[in-house]
């Protein structure tokens, strides 16, 4: 144990994460909202699904867009912590055999290639995307939905020269106040994102969580002099509301709301209401675990209502979101759990990048700006690949 300590003191994690691939190992990388410290977990054995997030070890969590109700993370446990300039955090419970186990595979070969473990889709007709936005306002307009969320993909050849960790640097430097991440879990694939959109947060004194949307391209303007439309004023509210419905579900009144205010993400605005309980105003055990079943997935992308609208992305978007728009994050990790979803990311297989993006649907849309949006979203991460 304190050899592998000694070994990896102060590593470079861009020097690490390389190592990993292709051994078997699930871990994930990120970085906090407005922070510059960088956390490495690397579990030991294979993620599990659970439902309770609770009383789970520190770890990470990863989930799918389609499962709620009961949600189902798979659980990356901290086996072993690594940030740069500290030396390794090791759970007690690893024995000497795993941890040399460990070390060895890693210094077995200095560099591997990414594990090509999903198969690429190669026919998915984005070319049908405004057509399948007309037919989400048609339902809209007849009362069978107030709002539904669509998505569309790109998939991408990376450069030959493309390194995961610069690349996760760059995304870190130009969204500082996203929640950067790099996840992955053998059978999964790598997920690379930059999320603006919280979940919850618990720290056991606030539970926190926002509702995020309407979309507005920034140019040289200050944020205060953003306009927003009807149609981005209402799509927000519709998150908001969903929030709202959440906590009287479960009888909760007593919360702070702060907003809707513009906030920055890269080259884009959204608008942002922020909802606080305070822990020393309301005892409210298990508040975490609830919300999360209860919000997941937002209105913000998927629908409301939820089941009508999810049946039509099910139906209609002829593809799998897999992790897309569902949630990841550290749990319980530093005493707190801060989960975001999963948006402005991309899954890598081999030599291949699919980006992913959505617009929410109203009866306000217009099919040509909503896919105009979808493209704005993918090029926040798109334009990071080949510099």
């Amino acid at each position: 144990m304190d050899q592998l300590k000694e070994t990896y003191l102060g590593i470079d994690l861009q020097d690490l994460v390389p190592k990993l691939f292709g051994k078997g190992y699930a871990f994930a990388l990120w970085r906090m909202p407005n922070s510059e410290e960088k956390s490495l977990i690397v579990s030991l054995s294979e993620p599990e699904k659970q439902e309770s997030i609770n009383q789970l070890d520190p770890g990470f969590l990863f989930n799918r867009f389609d499962d709620n109700h009961p949600k189902a993370p798979l659980h990356i446990k901290a086996d072993i912590v690594f940030k740069e300039n500290h030396t390794p955090i090791i759970d007690p419970r690893v024995n000497d055999q795993q941890l040399s186990e460990f070390k060895e595979k890693l210094e077995s070969v200095e560099h591997n290639d990414i594990d090509s473990e999903l198969t690429v889709e190669t026919s998915h007709d984005n070319s049908g995307f405004e057509h399948l936005v007309d037919m989400a306002i048609e339902d809209i307009k007849n009362g069978e939905l107030d709002k539904v969320v669509l998505s569309r993909f790109k998939d991408v050849e990376v450069p030959q020269n493309f390194s995961v960790t610069s690349y996760f640097n760059k995304i870190c430097t130009s969204y500082p106040n996203a929640f950067c991440s790099l996840t992955h879990i053998n059978g999964e694939g790598l997920w690379i994102g930059a999320s603006p959109e919280l979940l919850i947060s618990d720290n056991n004194q606030h539970f926190k969580t926002a509702a995020l949307a309407g979309t507005r391209k920034i140019d040289d303007q200050p944020l205060s002099e953003l306009a927003w439309t009807q149609k981005e004023i209402e799509e927000q509210a519709f998150v908001s509301r969903y929030i709202i419905n959440c906590f009287k579900k479960i009888r909760l009144r007593e919360f702070d709301e702060h907003g809707p205010k513009t906030i920055k993400a890269g080259n884009l605005a959204h608008l942002r209401t922020e909802f606080t309980v305070d822990y020393n105003e309301v005892q409210f055990e298990g508040l975490a675990d609830q919300m999360l079943d209860l919000l997941h997935p937002t209105s913000a992308v998927c629908g409301m209502p939820l089941e009508p609208a999810k049946a039509f992305i099910v139906a209609n978007e002829n593809y799998d979101r897999s992790y897309y728009a569902g949630f990841l994050g550290p749990v319980n990790f530093n005493e707190s759990t801060d989960l975001f979803v999963n948006l402005r990311c991309l899954n890598l297989s081999g030599n291949r990048a699919r980006f992913y993006a959505g617009a929410g649907i109203t009866e306000d849309s217009n099919p040509e700006r909503e896919k105009m949006e979808t493209e704005l979203k993918m090029e926040t991460l798109l334009s990071l690949l080949n510099t």
